[in-house]
């Protein structure tokens, strides 16, 4: 009977231990109000001088500022 080949290399085995259900982990970006977003971009458009731009950047603007705080 044949013998299998030695293996010269040996693959290392990773195991992951989960320390944390996903119920234990809590959400930490903040949430801005659409009122704060809406009076943000509203100075991000008077910044501008009220002129280029759109509404819908000013507004992703506001919001990506206000979250990353």
């Amino acid at each position: 009977m044949p013998r299998a080949p030695k293996k010269t290399e040996t693959t290392p085995t990773v195991r992951v231990k989960r320390t944390r259900r996903r119920s234990d982990i809590q959400m930490t970006t903040p949430v801005a109000s659409d009122a704060e977003i809406s009076q943000l971009a509203y100075q991000l458009y008077q910044r501008r001088g009220g002129t280029n731009g759109s509404p819908l950047d000013d507004w992703l603007e506001a919001e990506r500022q206000l979250t990353s705080r």
